[in-house]
């Protein structure tokens, strides 16, 4: 009668594990939150995706008008994301998060059937920075974050589920998309196609300014700029205006037009800042890129910037982007951000579509997480109101 025995002793152990395990809180499965026959995701990446998701549904609802930074009322309000959707905010979290863990299943599995391979020193770097992270903070500047286990732990994120984030995913799927976008690879981009997306969306550019204002110090030793005056002014936008002429009228190059403008400021080590970019997100702001849609290549114009004590004056030329691209694009660096740029949204509904097939399981503590978990309140400012100097 002995197995009789130990197969009751067995089943009261069982009986006696699970009452503890619901007496304390704890749950008896693993916690994993999505999973495929390949690979298995820790809770704890569910919880970091469903931070960054309240994050980003956080700035959609301060655009509302209703929004109260004191209360979470706002997660039951419907916001409007980037792409146009339209959603209550606690669901729309909840689908991005899930939306997040299905794509870093669909990257490990494609990951096997495209053959792809990473770089393994610079997975290495990553999990370090994750590491250095998590134990010590971010550096920025003069700015030093806290650790971002502190922030993290709490809701039940790991340094594994950190790293396997910001450090194993980000390697994979920048191995992924390469792989397939390359010479070879299931969705190829021929160098003709690239090129030909470089020379329809790209823009060069060299400029050089100058400021429309003077700085002054004052006793207490505090700044302030003060607007030139209009005969200064006529005679700053002249001289540029002239050098546009030079390259526009006359067939001289930039090059002539810097040496005339090292003389002029008498300094001959003053080179124009030049730069290579797709031109729906220049980085000089919306002036500079409506002056550069009107521009032909290799032609020159001027704009001022800002009004007043605030305004600055460029001289802006632009390069002819066919001849860029004979050189630019044998950068390997250069041509795969060119390449990212081309084809990054048709990567990110590739792998939308691949997770809408995708055989998984979802553990249900899933569900149980509430994006409130992650709400506090900060008390609205308001400014000090106005103190009467009239005596009553």
């Amino acid at each position: 009668m002995k197995p009789s025995i130990i197969k009751l002793g067995s089943l009261l152990l069982a009986v006696m594990i699970a009452f503890t395990a619901v007496a304390s809180g704890c749950s008896l499965s693993k916690e994993w939150s999505y999973k495929t026959s390949e690979k298995e995701l820790p809770i704890g990446v569910y919880i970091y995706c469903l931070s960054n998701a309240y994050s980003a549904a956080k700035t959609y609802a301060e655009k509302l008008k209703d929004y109260d930074s004191e209360k979470d009322s706002w997660l039951d309000m419907e916001i409007t994301d980037d792409d146009g959707n339209k959603k209550v905010a606690r669901e729309w979290i909840k689908n991005k998060a899930e939306e997040d863990c299905l794509s870093y299943l669909v990257i490990e599995k494609q990951m096997k059937e495209e053959k792809a391979t990473y770089d393994e020193a610079k997975l290495d770097t990553l999990r370090d920075q994750a590491k250095q992270y998590w134990e010590v903070g971010i550096q920025e500047q003069y700015q030093q974050t806290p650790a971002l286990s502190q922030t993290y732990e709490k809701f039940g994120v790991s340094l594994e589920s950190f790293t396997y984030i910001n450090a194993d995913i980000s390697v994979m799927k920048e191995a992924l998309f390469t792989t397939i976008y390359s010479k070879g690879g299931s969705h190829e981009v021929k160098d003709d196609e690239l090129k030909k997306h470089f020379t329809e969306k790209y823009v060069s550019y060299s400029h050089f300014s100058t400021p429309l204002y003077t700085a002054t110090t004052d006793e207490a030793g505090q700044q302030s700029t003060v607007a030139m005056d209009d005969k200064k002014v006529k005679e700053l936008k002249d001289q540029f205006d002239g050098y546009a002429k030079d390259i526009n009228d006359k067939g001289k190059s930039l090059d002539d037009v810097t040496k005339a403008y090292q003389k002029k400021v008498g300094d001959d080590t003053v080179e124009p800042t030049s730069a290579t970019e797709a031109l729906e997100s220049v980085s000089m702001g919306d002036d500079f890129k409506k002056a550069l849609e009107k521009l032909g290549d290799k032609k020159a114009t001027t704009i001022t910037v800002g009004e007043k004590e605030n305004a600055m004056l460029y001289f802006i030329y632009k390069d002819s982007i066919n001849d860029v691209a004979k050189t630019y694009l044998k950068d390997g660096d250069q041509k795969k951000q060119v390449l990212y740029n081309m084809k990054n949204k048709d990567f990110e509904k590739y792998l939308k579509d691949l997770a809408k097939e995708l055989k998984y399981e979802k553990n249900g503590a899933v569900d149980s997480y509430d994006p409130k978990m992650f709400f506090e309140p900060v008390k609205a400012t308001t400014a000090p109101a106005a103190v009467s100097s009239e005596k009553k």
